[in-house]
């Protein structure tokens, strides 16, 4: 298997970067497409308290990168048919993490799932720049609002010198204010819309649940939009494409069930 590796990032911080990579991932995993989410978040780490996933005291993203864990002992299966790597909540951890250490993990991650979605943080910095230049594309994620746009602007140039060309942006919180078009901030950054997520209450009342929206709500216009999304996704061979792999893994990743050698992995 060779997965595709997609960077779903923004530097501004609350545009809903996590929220659009977990309901992504649900939406790709429905046409049985085996797919992981990593929480490349290093200091700011929320993913698993927008998901029903347990993880305790057991290995996060953090060990991994301080290299005393294996990525396969920090693999959780998450509500919506897809698998999660989450970051740790701790400072301890994320002073340990060798984020040099993140190109391999994602690698690794590589061989065994169809699509790899890394999940970024905000800003710019080589927590952010790293993870990014481990992705084969970039997809932005703003709101309409002209300081997330403008920070989208930023983010694409990064992108693009880290090696992961921008493929196109996703709009969330489409339609609040006095915002342009989506089609005119689309030709501002110069990228493809892949479409725009509406404010929707459905997409709150899911993170309480702990199921992304697609799963939980599919028929809010939210689960819809993200469906779409996706659909176009699977439209681009340099972003998913349509064709699903099968291949041998050597242990089983949460939701991926695979021929195993040994061990379950997690």
């Amino acid at each position: 298997m060779n997965g595709r590796v997609l960077a779903v990032a923004g530097a501004k911080g609350g545009v809903g970067k996590t929220t659009t990579s977990l309901n992504l991932a649900a939406a790709l995993g429905a046409d049985g497409r085996a797919v992981v989410v990593v929480e490349a978040d290093l200091a700011m780490a929320n993913a698993v308290d927008f998901l029903d996933v347990e993880v305790g005291d057991r290995p996060t993203l953090h060990e991994v990168l301080a290299g005393r864990s294996g990525v396969e002992a920090a693999t959780y299966p998450a509500p919506g048919g897809f698998d999660l790597v989450p970051a740790g909540t701790t400072l301890e951890g994320f002073m340990d993490a060798e984020v040099s250490r993140f190109p391999d993990v994602i690698e690794a991650l590589r061989a065994r799932y169809d699509a790899v979605v890394i999940d970024t943080g905000a800003g710019v910095s080589r927590e952010t720049v790293v993870p990014t230049g481990a992705a084969d594309a970039t997809i932005l994620v703003s709101t309409p609002r002209v300081a997330s746009v403008r920070d989208a602007d930023k983010t694409t140039s990064v992108a693009e010198r880290a090696g992961a060309p921008v493929g196109g942006i996703v709009l969330t919180k489409s339609g609040t204010g006095r915002s342009p078009p989506a089609e005119r901030i689309a030709q501002f950054l110069d990228t493809d819309l892949l479409g725009h997520v509406p404010q929707d209450p459905a997409v709150p009342k899911s993170q309480d649940a702990g199921i992304p929206v697609v799963a939980h709500a599919p028929d809010s216009e939210a689960a819809v939009a993200y469906r779409e999304i996706a659909g176009e996704l699977r439209q681009r061979p340099d972003l998913v494409g349509m064709s699903v792999s099968r291949g041998e893994a050597g242990f089983q990743f949460g939701n991926v069930d695979t021929a195993a050698d040994g061990g379950d992995g997690r």
